[in-house]
């Protein structure tokens, strides 16, 4: 059985996947479970941003097929577990940080690449094996995918199903660095530092610029961020990244 556990530590709040024994593969209780505490987090002011991890060396080997459907059909199954996790990544306005260890594959490789930021460490293997099993793709692995590695790439990792390591995947864009496994642990937490550091609001304008403004006009894309800036203008932490300019001294955010 997979458990969901959510802990805090200064401004951000890591949700750790736990089901070792089987790769943390992750039970449909748990998909639901995994996404009210996302979308709580989301609601939680003094969360600035979110880590997901797996317990122990593997980040998440996918649904656990052992554990059956829950009693539901396909569609809702889905759509109160993994895709409404990757939905609740996708739409938070705040850093999302995914810590790989080892294998995410399958929905686990979707879960890692909905996050904004995918640390690797070197042993880490990703990899989408729904065709393996002939199934299609979920967990948001058709919209994320192509938007990082282009559709060609894509359409070849989902359909061939072939693993990727570490080091190509940061080549690909699927992860954002990769570590060795001796210094991984300070560097991720100095990355994770540094993006709960950032001015929240600022980082969940950002967010919904980059992914909607792919799909928008030039002047569509120019209004809305005209749009983003009248908001931002009115925020605690402009203020401050102002006063710091003019003071010579590093701004200190407060997510307002």
């Amino acid at each position: 059985m997979t458990d969901i556990e959510v802990t805090r530590e200064d401004d951000y709040a890591t949700v750790t996947i736990s089901n070792p024994d089987r790769k943390n593969a992750i039970s449909a209780e748990a998909c639901a479970e995994m996404a009210d505490e996302l979308r709580s987090l989301e609601h939680d002011a003094g969360v600035r941003a979110v880590v997901v991890q797996g317990e122990g060396d593997a980040f998440c080997s996918g649904i656990d097929l052992s554990g059956g459907m829950d009693g539901k059909g396909v569609v809702e199954e889905l759509e109160t577990g993994l895709n409404a996790i990757a939905a609740a990544l996708l739409r938070m306005e705040k850093p999302t940080i995914a810590v790989v260890r080892g294998v995410a594959v399958g929905a686990g490789a979707s879960l890692a690449t909905a996050c904004d930021f995918v640390y690797a460490r070197d042993d880490a293997v990703f990899g989408w094996g729904f065709t393996d099993i002939g199934l299609a793709p979920d967990t948001g692995a058709t919209y994320v995918l192509p938007r990082l590695v282009g559709v060609r790439r894509a359409l070849d990792l989902l359909i061939t199903a072939r693993r990727v390591d570490a080091e190509a995947a940061v080549d690909m864009g699927i992860a954002t660095e990769t570590f060795d496994a001796d210094e991984f642990e300070d560097m991720v937490a100095e990355r994770i530092a540094t993006l709960a550091s950032r001015p929240t609001l600022a980082v969940g304008e950002t967010k919904r610029l980059v992914q909607r403004n792919t799909h928008r006009s030039m002047e569509e894309a120019l209004r809305a961020e005209a749009r983003a800036q009248d908001r931002i203008f009115e925020t605690e932490d402009f203020a401050e990244g102002v006063g710091a300019f003019f003071e010579g001294r590093e701004p200190e955010f407060e997510g307002r």
